[in-house]
């Protein structure tokens, strides 16, 4: 029997014995609950890539705040979740149209805008489940993308000649052929000009085409290079035939195939260093239409002593786009090493603008045009900032309020327990008068404000409508909006407009560009509707808020307007334009080439005679609102702090006109879409006028909030009207007075 004394460390052992062994169990789960939890992260990682596989714009490359084609696969993703500039992740549904088809395992197309460089992309399965990903970066909204569809190797050559001041180069994205690409222009609007070789137009599906098609009627700019791949029957059907040199509104019709004798035309144009190898002309036909002489737009080449003898290049309106189509395969035979095609492809490209300067350098990455229009259309009646005198004021009363003057009152008495009355007191007192503050300042009303424009195009008989629209709330709300076109009966009743966030190029604060999503009160994600014709559920936050787009593009069902306008010899315009809108247009101008027009207002069934008012005077002087003092001229400078938002919308629908950069000393950014300037010299007349709003938005309460619905008054709205009018195609000479 052992001694008591050594009895006791036994006895203690058996006691701390439990004790160890718990620790050590909890320590072993522990260890088997971060291995499980690491091998379950590890699995997640390596089968992510695995589950969805995402292709996203042209081969990869994108730009944010551009609408973009993403395809997604397998086909059982039924939405994306993308973040817009304030981070709150958009779910876009998948549209109607697939890719693919037939084949074993066809993707799921979408249409998506990104917000962020940098945001999150998420995949929702039919399931519910959301699964991240993974997509390369995308360019930045102020970069310059050129679409090569064919193998053009003096593509890249021609961006170089083309490059900014400041070292920016436009991006060229080649595909082989259009295979790839949606059905709709919006599948293109990350594409600032495009260009086809008419070698790859003959294996395209039409539904690319007509894509292509539809992008260049919205504003786009296509440089068409179909020499024998025009000959007959080769694109006689099809949208590609509309591309063609002919009568306005249509296509032409290639006959035959005409020889090229001579070289001088083409080397001139192209401003070439060195001349065409004399053996390259040896079997070199182009094509020969059914009727030169109708042709509508520009012959800016052609060989012989008219320009309708055997047009070469040509000019032409296409939509509110332009279309310039050259007679020569430039993808084909020498043309692919010659030194003059990359010159050649920077002139039928638009040459090299030489404007912008240092200012638009300085500002190319902080504001835009289309940032300038948010502040505009960003600032609502009613609603102020509440000056910085009163929050200094408030934050010093405050903390005097807090130190000396409580400490005053509690330690003279000596009762510390009064404090837990003055605190209170102190702090109840001002959070009052911070609320009537705000409410003094911000009101207590929903605030809305838009800016409208509307294009019609005569010859295409089309008509298109671009909207933005801001609404401020006085608490927090969520929302449902969408709009449509109200053009009073000027287009079909049952058209939509796509509907979107609004957001600024660049950046600054808030725009897409910016690395860090704008701070928001309302994080709270939301829907894009079916169609993309609205959004749903859209949190607004209190005494905030947020600012959408809308787009639409419609057939005509009734002319605008009649005309017999043409340009004289002098380059004036003669002939009469008669009204047949059903309602009157204000302060209006006519625009033609460099030239303006004073026409006021202009009430239904009104006549217009542009031979009988003043007569015209320069297009830019009016636009930059220059003026003629004691022999001098006086333009009045641009203000980037300028919050009008019809003056924005002036010279945004003209900016090319009035000088581009080189006068606002900001590029158009992504109201670049939206200049008119190069259909003025290219046979087109445009009407400019004050109008009813041409986008009827609606605003109410979210599905399932019992919030209050904001009211929306379009009686008081108006737009911008911009009537694109074909001139006749003969000239005639002024009568002698």
């Amino acid at each position: 029997m052992l001694p008591a004394a050594e009895a006791r460390p036994t006895a203690g052992l058996q006691v701390l014995a439990p004790r160890r062994n718990a620790v050590e169990s909890v320590m072993v789960w522990l260890a088997c609950l971060v291995a499980c939890a690491a091998v379950t992260s590890s699995l997640a990682v390596g089968a992510e890539p695995g589950v969805w596989e995402g292709a996203v714009g042209f081969n990869g490359v994108y730009r944010t705040g551009s609408w973009t084609p993403l395809l997604i696969t397998p086909a059982t993703a039924t939405r994306v979740w993308v973040e817009d500039p304030d981070g709150e992740l958009v779910g876009y549904p998948a549209v109607g149209d697939t890719i693919g088809e037939g084949t074993g395992n066809p993707p799921r197309r979408f249409r998506v805008r990104f917000g962020r460089p940098a945001g999150r992309v998420l995949v929702e399965d039919d399931r519910g489940a959301q699964a991240p990903l993974r997509l390369p970066v995308p360019l930045e909204s102020t970069d310059e993308v050129l679409l090569v569809i064919g193998d053009l190797p003096s593509a890249e050559r021609a961006a170089r000649l083309l490059q900014r001041e400041d070292g920016e180069r436009i991006r060229v994205v080649a595909l082989p052929d259009a295979t790839g690409l949606g059905p709709a222009g919006l599948d293109l609007d990350g594409a600032d000009a495009i260009v086809v070789c008419g070698s790859a137009v003959t294996s395209a599906p039409s539904a690319a085409l007509a894509g292509v098609d539809a992008w260049v009627r919205r504003g786009g700019r296509l440089v068409f290079l179909a020499g024998a791949s025009a000959a007959p029957p080769g694109l006689s059907e099809g949208p590609a035939a509309a591309w063609l040199p002919g009568p306005a509104g249509r296509g032409g019709r290639v006959v035959r195939m005409a020889p090229l004798r001579r070289s001088a035309a083409i080397e001139t144009y192209s401003k070439a260093g060195r001349p065409l190898d004399r053996n390259v002309l040896g079997g070199l036909e182009v094509p020969f239409f059914e009727d030169p002489e109708a042709i509508d737009g520009a012959i800016e080449a052609w060989e012989g002593n008219a320009p309708t003898d055997l047009p070469l290049v040509v000019r032409r309106a296409h939509g509110f786009g332009t279309v310039t189509w050259a007679g020569i395969d430039l993808d084909r035979g020498a043309f692919r090493n010659w030194q003059g095609t990359d010159s050649l492809l920077v002139e039928l490209l638009g040459g090299r603008s030489g404007k912008g300067g240092r200012s638009a350098e300085v500002n190319r990455q902080s504001l835009d045009l289309g940032g300038q229009l948010r502040m505009g259309v960003d600032r609502f009646e009613g609603v102020l900032p509440v000056p910085f005198e009163w929050i200094a004021g408030l934050a010093l009363l405050y903390v005097a309020c807090l130190y000396p003057l409580e400490w005053w009152l509690v330690s003279r008495g000596g009762r510390p327990g009064l404090a837990w009355i003055t605190l209170p007191t102190v702090v109840i007192l001002f959070a009052g008068l911070v609320w009537w503050t705000a409410d003094r300042w911000k009101g207590a009303e929903w605030r809305v404000r838009r800016a409208d424009l509307v294009d019609l195009d005569v010859a295409g008989q089309i008509a298109r409508g671009t909207s933005v629209f801001g609404i401020w709330s006085p608490a927090n709300a969520v929302v449902d909006l969408g709009a449509v076109p109200s053009t009073a009966g000027l287009v079909a009743a049952d058209r939509t407009a796509v509907v979107s966030w609004y957001g600024a190029g660049g950046r600054g604060i808030g725009a897409v560009d910016c690395p860090t999503a704008h701070p928001s009160l309302a994080s709270v994600p939301y829907l894009s509707a079916a169609g993309l014709t609205g959004l749903d559920r859209v949190p607004v936050a209190a005494s905030s808020s947020r600012l959408f787009e809308a787009e639409w593009i419609a057939p005509l069902t009734e002319l605008p307007v009649v005309s017999t306008l043409r340009r004289d010899a002098q380059g004036t315009l003669s002939g009469v334009l008669e009204s047949r809108l059903p309602f009157a247009l204000q302060e209006c101008s006519l625009f033609h080439a460099g030239w303006t027009y004073d026409v006021g207002a202009f009430d239904p069934g009104t006549r217009f005679d542009p031979e009988s008012g003043k007569g015209p005077r320069t297009l830019a002087s009016f636009l930059t609102r220059s003026a003629t003092v004691y022999d001098r001229t006086q333009t009045q400078a641009w203000r980037v702090d300028d919050t009008d938002v019809e003056r924005i919308l002036e010279v945004a629908g003209f900016h090319a006109a009035a000088g581009g950069a080189s006068y606002t000393s900001l590029e158009a950014g992504r109201l670049g879409r939206i200049d008119l300037s190069p259909l003025l010299p290219i046979d087109r007349a445009i009407l400019v006028g004050r109008g009813p709003a041409g986008t009827a938005w609606s605003c109410g309460a979210g599905r399932g909030d019992p919030g209050p619905a904001p009211p929306v008054d379009d009686s008081p709205a108006e737009a911008t009207w911009r009537i694109v009018i074909p001139l006749d195609k003969f000239s005639v000479e002024k009568r002698s007075p």
